[in-house]
């Protein structure tokens, strides 16, 4: 069975993360968050569509890029999504997770941008 992370999922965006995965370079975080938001739309689009078989490897991807730039709080919810293996479209749970990442990435959306603006005027 898979062990469930323990990552802060109250946390939108983790700046402190962010900032050292980018080794503190303000033009490099900037790029970085532009790059995952315009990419992870897409991820969340192509899981809505993903068939039984791909699922689990689709909810990987969003995980994955999600953790990268300290975004717990939609990284756990696509850990849940791929903990649920390859569910069939018509499994409840699987609308259920798409709804709840879909809130997610919107406010991680919202906060990707304000943090854009604070590096602006940095």
């Amino acid at each position: 069975m898979a062990v469930e992370s323990d990552w802060d999922e109250t946390v939108v965006l983790d700046d402190r993360h962010l900032s050292g995965f980018t080794m503190g370079d303000e033009d490099l975080e900037r790029q970085v968050l532009q790059i995952f938001s315009e990419n992870a739309p897409g991820y969340l689009d192509t899981l809505k569509s993903a068939e039984c078989e791909s699922w689990k490897s689709d909810a990987h991807k969003l995980k994955g890029a999600a953790r990268s730039i300290g975004a717990w709080r939609l990284a756990r919810a696509a850990e849940r999504a791929e903990f649920m293996g390859n569910p069939r479209a018509d499994d409840p749970r699987r609308q259920a997770v798409l709804v709840e990442m879909q809130e997610r990435l919107g406010q991680l959306l919202g906060a990707i941008e304000t943090r854009c603006q604070a590096l602006a005027y940095d």
